[in-house]
């Protein structure tokens, strides 16, 4: 896997305008289960492959993670999937996945950098899996406090979950893409509609 820019999105489903900034990251960092360039295989499907993810965008440290820090990252992975999930939703509830980024902020360092005219960033301490956590953690923290993070939804289509940013004025966007999921879903319920009505006419005769 070629070197890319750590904040590096990746291509979006349909053309659809990435995350900015940062958060390009953790966009990055949520859709390593779908790799739109690999046929649909998950980039972490065992520990070498997470390990040239990392490296590919700076965090290797030429050990290699083991399969604990992938297991570790799949597991961070899904929670901020699980969050994003109900970011279609007007629910201030805690999110009970906020438990597992505790959990494994406790065990990676961040420190924060201060510069002129631009607001304090947090920056991993260290580098391999750790390093990756780290970031990802601090700059989901970074964009709860601006609003961003509310935001990045997961794409509720069947067998999806691709996390999108929703930058319309409303916040009103539900799909990855129209094409791939929102029509399909749309047809779909269509479909099952169209049933029943016809069942319900037969029981009526």
């Amino acid at each position: 896997m070629r070197g890319v820019d750590p904040f590096d999105p990746g291509r979006q489903p349909s053309g659809r305008a990435p995350a900015p900034g940062r958060l390009g990251l953790v966009q990055a960092f949520v859709n390593a289960f779908w790799d739109l360039d690999g046929g649909g295989e998950d980039e972490w499907r065992d520990a070498a492959a997470y390990g040239r993810w990392l490296g590919a965008r700076g965090f290797g440290d030429g050990a290699g993670p083991s399969e604990a820090d992938r297991e570790r990252a799949i597991a961070l992975r899904e929670a901020l999937r699980g969050m994003a999930r109900r970011h279609h939703e007007a629910d201030d509830a805690p999110a009970p996945e906020l438990a597992v980024l505790d959990d494994i902020a406790r065990t990676v360092t961040l420190r924060v950098r201060f510069a002129d005219g631009a607001a304090p960033r947090h920056e991993p301490a260290g580098s391999g899996s750790d390093a990756a956590l780290a970031l990802v953690l601090g700059v989901v923290a970074e964009a709860m406090a601006d609003g961003t993070w509310s935001r990045c939804k997961a794409c509720p289509g069947p067998h999806c979950g691709w996390l999108f940013y929703d930058g319309s004025r409303n916040r009103s966007r539900q799909w990855c893409s129209m094409e791939l999921c929102g029509n399909r879903v749309k047809g779909r319920e269509f479909r099952a509609r169209a049933r029943r009505a016809t069942e319900s006419r037969r029981v009526r005769t």
